[in-house]
C-alpha cells in the first residue's frame, strides 16, 4: 500500500498578508544530511551516516550482544576540510580523514556489549572547527537479544528535490514498523510531524514522538495488518521518535523498542 502524505494550508481573503519567517529562527536545510543501522543477516549489523562532505560506513559483527566493528570514514569534497568521527561503544575513539576522495578504514577497536553512538562532523585540518555534526544511536543487544533479530533498524534520510516533506525516518521493529515525516519551518524554527504505525502481523505495537506538542502516541494489539495514524504534532530541535513490540495476548510480555533521532541540521 502507498500512503500519500499531503499537508494542506487553507488560504482565506483574511490571509493575503503572509508574513515570512524570521531568518535567525530558519533551520538549516537538511539536503545530504541521513543516518541508518540496521541488522541485515546472520550476525552482521551496518551503521552509516552522511554529511555533505563526509560520510561513515561501518560494518560490525554481533555474537551474542558482543559487537565489533571495521569503520570507514571518507572525505567527499575537495573544500580543505576533513571527515571526523566521534565512536563511542566500548570505549570514545576519534578519527580523521582529509582530502577529497580519502577513506580511512579503522580496524582493531575493542568489542564491546554497550549501546554506541556515533558522530560524524566536518572539520578543519588542524582539528579544531567541527561543524555540520550528524549523530546516530544504536541500542545494545546484550540485554534484548530480540534486538539483534535481521531486519530490525532504524533509518531516516532528508529529500533532496522532493516537493513534499523535508525527510523521513522509519522505525523496524519485528512486525512492527514506526514511521513519522518532517517539515521543518512550519512555522518558523519548528518541525511539523504526521506519522504512523504499522502492524504487519498478529502481534502489539507503539509509536511516540518524544518531547511533542501535542502529545502523539498510539498503541494497540491486532489480530490484522493495521495502518494507524497518530495525531499531528511539532518538535522544536531534534525529533525524537521510538517504536516499540510486544507479543499480542500474553500476560505482562517484554517490550522491545528502538529509539532514534532526526538531529536539526547545523
Amino acid at each position: 500500500m502507498k500512503l500519500i502524505r499531503v499537508l494542506v494550508v487553507a488560504a482565506t481573503a483574511a490571509a493575503a498578508v503572509v508574513v515570512a519567517p524570521q531568518a535567525a529562527f530558519a533551520i538549516p536545510s537538511g539536503a545530504g544530511w541521513s543516518g541508518s543501522w540496521a541488522y541485515t543477516g546472520g550476525t552482521s549489523i551496518q551503521v552509516t551516516l552522511d554529511v555533505p562532505g563526509a560520510k561513515l560506513v561501518a560494518n560490525g559483527w554481533d555474537a551474542l550482544g558482543v559487537r565489533a566493528f571495521v569503520l570507514n570514514v571518507s572525505d567527499t569534497v575537495a573544500d580543505g576540510k576533513c571527515a571526523y568521527v566521534k565512536w563511542t561503544g566500548a570505549a570514545t575513539t576519534e578519527h580523521w580523514a582529509c582530502g577529497s576522495g580519502t577513506t580511512v578504514q579503522v580496524t582493531g577497536l575493542p568489542s564491546s556489549t554497550n549501546a554506541l553512538t556515533a558522530v560524524l562532523c566536518r572539520d578543519s585540518t588542524a582539528h579544531d572547527n567541527k561543524t555540520n555534526c550528524n549523530v546516530i544511536d544504536v541500542p545494545s543487544s546484550s540485554t534484548d537479544a530480540f534486538i539483534r533479530t535481521e531486519g530490525n533498524g532504524a533509518h531516516w534520510k532528508y529529500y533532496d528535490g522532493y516537493s513534499g516533506e523535508d525527510w523521513g525516518a522509519w522505525i523496524t521493529i519485528g512486525d512492527v514498523n514506526f514511521d513519522y515525516f518532517g517539515w521543518d519551518d512550519s512555522p518558523a524554527g519548528q518541525r511539523f510531524i504526521e506519522s504512523w504505525l504499522t502492524l504487519l502481523e498478529p502481534t502489539c505495537g507503539s509509536g511516540t514522538i518524544l518531547n511533542a506538542g501535542p502529545a502523539s502516541a498510539l498503541a494497540h494489539c491486532s489480530d490484522y495488518n493495521t495502518i494507524d495514524a497518530l495525531p499531528n504534532t511539532h518538535v522544536t530541535g531534534t525529533a525524537w521518535g521510538t517504536g516499540c513490540t510486544w507479543a499480542a495476548w500474553v500476560l505482562n510480555p517484554p517490550r522491545h523498542c528502538i529509539k532514534i533521532r532526526v538531529p536539526q541540521p547545523s
